[in-house]
């Protein structure tokens, strides 16, 4: 049997049986490990001919054990909040993203196609209900952590990947055919949200461990080179000033900045040096121009469609009529893809959800700025830098790129409502508030605490006294 076999085997095995002795959160997080390597795509040669729902098992073994465990037929502390603080509920961001899921629905049921928009809203529908789901078993910001750092790690495997292909084989694989069903340009944004989330895990990673995630940053950044996507090369370098905004390391970050652009200098061939080239030469660019001719006719499918669009990816069936050079040319931008697709009202709720996402996780990560310096503490800053900085990624590359639903971007989207939400719920305050009472150099009385104004933080509880005769405590 081969090993792929097995390791999909076992891991399949782990999610469900995980789901329902260790918390749905295990099913979650090996879904998501998934859809970021898309194994069911890329070791499709070593795995059964019969299509078998892989991610499909890990997803329904969370949903099941979700459903058990809300419902109080089986109870697991693992399965709920950390002890002592309360269960975080629902805030803009999931209901961000319910509208946003709402217009899709509505952009399929008036689709010019429904066949054609049919697949994609199967898409699109798998990321929404294991958001729902998802947001219901992850409710630690330890959970939160574990996630992310599944993420980045599978994203860095894709990365180790694109790599062992070029120096063992000489073969650009993200060139040649893509990466699990994405081209060049998804899968070079996909590998270049990764680099931030893998600096944000080594920046507060005290561990020696840490240095797994510096190497793995090193082999994103370039197997981004070696995908030959601008618009991902651009990204990365466009979210520089933002990763460092948002670094609680600057000095350090200053240090390793110097050894990733020598890194850079070193290992750009010929073929990079000529595609960061081309982006100056935009005017005489073939693809540049390509670009502005799909963007002003995904304008005007949106004028002439402004609600619903055309349909969830029904757009490119109509680009050549109305000027691009061949059937089935895509928009080559996710906004007016969106637009042509599912109108500008459509559009409208994609941005209001991106906008509610980076508002509400920059408040978190401002308001406790001053809080006492623990580990959860810096675990959970460390969240939020990673998660605006790598949508920042996702965001300028989205300018450039049609990049259909990988569910990196919605991953994020998660981790960044449940973040908001405990922060709320004041899971994060009563953890940061108990390790910063055993590390009394790190307390700070004067701390500022959530919304709406509960009692400061106290540096301890008052002693219980003695009660006198014949009275009471």
């Amino acid at each position: 049997m081969d090993k792929h076999l097995i390791l999909m085997i076992v891991s399949t095995i782990v999610s469900v049986v995980g789901s329902f002795l260790g918390g749905p959160f295990i099913g979650v997080m090996i879904y998501y490990v998934y859809s970021v390597v898309r194994p069911q795509f890329v070791w499709k040669n070593y795995l059964p001919s019969l299509e078998f729902g892989w991610s499909y098992m890990a997803a329904m073994s969370a949903i099941l054990a979700t459903i058990i465990f809300r419902m109080g037929l089986f109870k697991m502390p693992a399965a709920g909040p950390t002890l002592g603080t309360k269960r975080p509920g629902w805030n803009y961001i999931h209901y961000a993203v319910l509208a946003f899921a709402l217009w899709v629905t509505m952009s399929y049921r008036f689709a010019v196609s429904q066949e054609t928009a049919y697949l994609h809203f199967l898409e699109y529908l798998k990321l929404f209900v294991v958001i729902v789901i998802a947001c219901l078993s992850v409710q630690r910001i330890s959970q939160l952590w574990i996630l992310l750092a599944a993420l980045a790690l599978a994203d860095a495997y894709v990365g180790i990947e694109v790599n062992t292909y070029y120096f063992k084989d000489d073969y650009r694989i993200l060139n040649r055919i893509g990466w699990g069903g994405l081209d060049n340009n998804g899968a070079g944004l996909q590998l270049a949200m990764g680099i931030p989330l893998c600096y944000f895990l080594w920046e507060s990673t005290v561990s020696r461990f840490r240095y797994v995630y510096l190497i793995s940053a090193a082999a994103l950044t370039h197997s981004v080179l070696l995908s030959d996507s601008r618009g991902a090369m651009v990204s990365v370098l466009g979210s520089i000033p933002v990763l460092f905004f948002f670094s609680q390391r600057k000095k350090r970050l200053l240090g390793l900045g110097v050894l990733w652009i020598m890194f850079i200098a070193a290992s750009a061939g010929i073929g990079v040096q000529n595609r960061f080239q081309s982006i100056s030469e935009h005017e005489t660019d073939e693809s540049a121009n390509s670009r502005k001719t799909t963007w002003l006719i995904g304008i005007r499918m949106a004028n002439e469609h402004p609600f619903v669009g055309f349909g969830l990816r029904c757009s490119s069936a109509y680009t050549q009529e109305y000027g691009a050079d061949m059937y089935g040319r895509v928009i080559h931008s996710q906004y007016l893809q969106i637009a042509a697709d599912m109108g500008w009202v459509g559009l409208g709720w994609f941005l209001l959800l991106l906008a509610t996402v980076f508002t509400l996780t920059y408040l978190m990560w401002r308001r406790t700025r001053h809080w006492p310096k623990t580990d959860t503490l810096l675990k959970a800053r460390s969240i939020a830098g990673a998660i605006i900085t790598s949508l920042t990624i996702y965001c300028i590359g989205g300018i450039f790129l049609s990049l259909d639903h990988f569910e990196l971007p919605y991953a994020l989207f998660l981790i960044a409502a449940q973040l908001w939400a405990l922060f709320r719920a004041q899971g994060l305050e009563v953890i940061v508030r108990d390790e910063a009472m055993r590390q009394p150099h790190l307390f700070a009385a004067k701390a500022p605490v959530l919304h709406p104004r509960p009692a400061p933080l106290v540096r301890s509880r008052p002693p219980v006294t003695a009660a006198a005769p014949g009275g009471s405590v």
